[in-house]
Parts: structure tokens; sequence; C-alpha cells
């Protein structure tokens, strides 16, 4: 029997049983792609397991789990068969472009947003297309309608992408479980039973959208937005997993720039030519994962066969990483204007330090948050509101403490600078000197 044609069920923490039967079977000839696989190599949360042990799982898992949340939703609101099958498949392939270490990733090399890669693998990639017009006939194409935000019924794009998407859906529910947090948890029952397809666009072509009953779901829908917001707050911004991101990324962008000089050490051949803007084969661009990464992280820094990165930034950083000898934080509140204040000085102390080399030992960490104001592409509409009657959801927020920017700024340093740059960041605050 082919790979696809038997019925799979997949036992997963979160949402108990995963089955793909009937219809849904075919779905497993996608699983079985190269494309897919690599998933597997590639963890949904970057560096957060540094922090948080258990957040190991991969963005597979993810993929899986946003299908089973995107059938739900689909038998919920009685689509059609075809109009079905689109969600159904953007869902699970909506993270197939991500790079390594996920979004840190698309910091360094400009152009490899993981929905332009997306889009390449669908339609590039000999086994992942040819699984697609298994499945229907110009999928690849449909597919990629997804990612360009131009599929129609826009209702069913809003499923994939919008501010209540399958796909956040069950990654807070997952990162939730796997990290550990309390802070993740939200009625996802009765956000599916309060979502609905009703007509708003009178005279439109597209006259169907997405609309949230708040009589039926709009407490749900609240948890769920106070639960993102939390799980921004305490898991995917936390100084320490920050701190990570900012070594790799400044790892990475030390890598670049030897690559645009022909200098960099062997490994990471792909990675390479993206530095230097080469127009990247998907078939290489497959090759990278974070198996991959840190095989080559490993190598720069020396450890098991071979010399060490003969560039003293790479070798260092790479070695930091890998011994878990992060960067430390200090904390300069919430204005932007104090990191812009703070940093010429921290340069210099760095610089004094480490070299010309010192900006790649500190800097300004801004994790800004603006809490979930979406475009008109990604808006929900909410019905049946007993103070404004029909409304979006954007609207509604505003209300909501949640409608407010929210921003962590903090100075990103090698514990080695942290004596150094203290009495800056506290006179930047206006703090007397030695007050904690």
């Amino acid at each position: 029997m082919l790979p696809g044609t038997r019925d799979r069920v997949f036992r997963d923490p979160v949402h108990g049983l995963i089955e793909l039967r009937g219809e849904d079977r075919r779905l497993g000839e996608l699983l079985e792609t190269r494309a897919m696989q690599r998933l597997r190599r590639i963890k949904q949360m970057g560096w957060a397991w540094l922090v948080y042990p258990g957040a190991e799982h991969s963005r597979f898992g993810h993929a899986l789990g946003a299908l089973h949340v995107a059938r739900r939703v689909v038998e919920g609101l009685g689509l059609d068969e075809r109009t079905a099958r689109h969600v159904k498949v953007a869902a699970l392939l909506h993270d197939v472009g991500h790079g390594p270490f996920s979004h840190a990733w698309e910091h360094v090399f400009p152009g490899s947003d993981h929905e332009r890669w997306g889009a390449r693998i669908a339609l590039e990639d000999d086994e992942l297309r040819g699984a697609l017009e298994e499945l229907e006939p110009g999928l690849a194409e449909v597919l990629g309608s997804f990612w360009t935000k131009t599929y129609k019924p826009a209702f069913a794009r809003k499923l994939v992408s919008s501010q209540l998407d399958v796909d956040r859906l069950d990654y807070l529910l997952r990162d939730g479980h796997y990290s550990g947090a309390g802070y993740a948890t939200y009625d996802l029952d009765w956000i599916i039973h309060a979502l609905q397809v009703e007509e708003l666009h009178s005279g439109s072509d597209d006259p169907r959208d997405l609309v949230i009953d708040y009589r039926r779901g709009m407490y749900a829908v609240e948890q769920y937005l106070f639960a993102r917001s939390y799980m921004y707050a305490q898991v995917y911004h936390h100084k320490t997993v920050r701190s990570a991101e900012w070594m790799f990324i400044k790892l990475m962008e030390r890598f670049a720039q030897l690559a645009r000089q022909h200098a960099e050490p062997p490994g990471l051949t792909a990675a390479a030519q993206l530095a230097r803007g080469v127009e990247l084969p998907v078939a290489d661009y497959l090759r990278l994962h974070d198996v991959s990464l840190f095989t080559a992280m490993d190598a720069w820094a020396g450890v098991g066969e071979g010399p060490a990165a003969a560039d003293p930034v790479l070798r260092d950083l790479s070695r930091r990483l890998g011994a878990r000898r992060l960067f430390k934080t200090l904390d300069l509140g919430d204005d932007p204007r104090v990191g812009e204040r703070v940093l010429p000085a921290a340069l210099q102390i760095a610089e004094r330090r480490f070299g010309a080399d010192g900006r790649y030992y500190v800097d300004v960490d801004l994790t800004h948050q603006v809490g979930y104001r979406a475009g008109s592409d990604e808006e929900l509409h909410v019905k049946d509101h007993p103070r404004y009657g029909s409304v979006t959801l954007g609207r509604l927020l505003e209300d909501m403490p949640l409608g407010q920017p929210m921003a962590a700024v903090r100075l990103v340093c090698a514990p080695e600078l942290v004596d150094e740059l203290r009495p800056v960041v506290e006179a930047a605050l206006g703090r007397p000197r030695g007050r904690r």
C-alpha cells in the first residue's frame, strides 16, 4: 500500500488523537515528503528550550496540531469539500518554509521570510508539488494564494492567517504545554463553537466573512487574547530567551559578513550563498534546519574533529551558545529612547574590551508587541455585541489593556561588561548610583 493511502492516527499530547481518515487520509502523502519531514528538525520555540527544558517540540507536531484544529473548524462551519481541503492543506503546510531557529533566521537573511519560501517550496519541490497535484490539480498554486493573501473566499484564508487563526489556536496550547507555563489556557471548544460565516459585504464579489458571535464566544476569545499576551511577556520575550536569540542573530550576522568577503568557514554553504545574495535552489534551502546549524556551530567552536573557526567572534559566540554561557540583560524600562541614549556609551565600553568587534557583544533589544492590531485583510467581525452591535474585533481590543503597545527595552551584553555598563544604565534611567 502506498504511503498516505491508509488511515493514520497520531497520539498528540495537546489534542489527543489526531486521525487522518476518509478524505483526510490522502493528506498523509504530504506528511511523507522530505519538505514536511524536515520540520521535525526545526524547534517550534526557537531558543526557548535553553530556559524551558521541555520546550523541545518541533514544527512538525505544530503542523499536525494546526491541521487538527483546521479540520474541526471547517467541519463546524460546514464548508464545502473543496474549500475545506484548501484550508486543511494550508494549515498543514503553513510553516513548511521556516528556516533554522524559526523567526531569528529571518532577521539575518532579508527576503528569507517563511511565507516566501513556503510558496517556492510548494511550487518548486518536485516531491511536494507532485503530492499536492495528486490531491487536486493546481493545488500548489492555490496554496501560494494563501501566503500572498489573495485566496478567495477571504474568510477561508482568515482561518489560516488572522487575529484568530488555526496556527495561533494550536501553538498557544502547544507551547504552553511543553514549556510548562500556565498562561496559555483558553477554551478552544467554545471559540470554535462561536465562529460563523455570514454575508457582510453585499454587492461584493466576495460577500462572506468570518464572524464571532459575541454572546456565544467573546469571553473565550478574551481568554485566548490574554493567554497570548501572557505567553509573549513571560515566555517568548523572556529575557534569557531573547538573550540566546540575540546571540544567535549576531553569530549569523558575523557569518554573513564573512561570507560576503568569501572568508566564511566550511559547513554551511547554503547560508553563505544566501548572504551573498545568490538565488538559492529550493533543494539547497531544505538542507537548512536546526541540526545542520548546530553541526556547523560545533565545528566553528572546535568541538569534535577538525580545527575551530579562524574568526575569533564566530568561534567565541559558537562556544558560548553551545555551552549555554549566555549574555546578560539589563532592564531599560519601556521607553526605546533610553536605549538610544545608552547604546553609544555601551559600544565604547564594549570596544575597549573586544576591540572593533565590540558591536557583537552589546546591543539594545527592543521586544515590541502591538496588541493584536490587524489590517483589513486579517480583521475579524463581532456580532450581537451589547454595546456596539456589529463591530470589529480590533475595535473591541482598543478598549482592552491588550490593545495598548507593550515594550520591553533591555541592554544585552557579554557578562564581562556588566559591571562597567550598570552605572551607564542607572544614569540613563535617572537612578542614584548604586540603587537597584
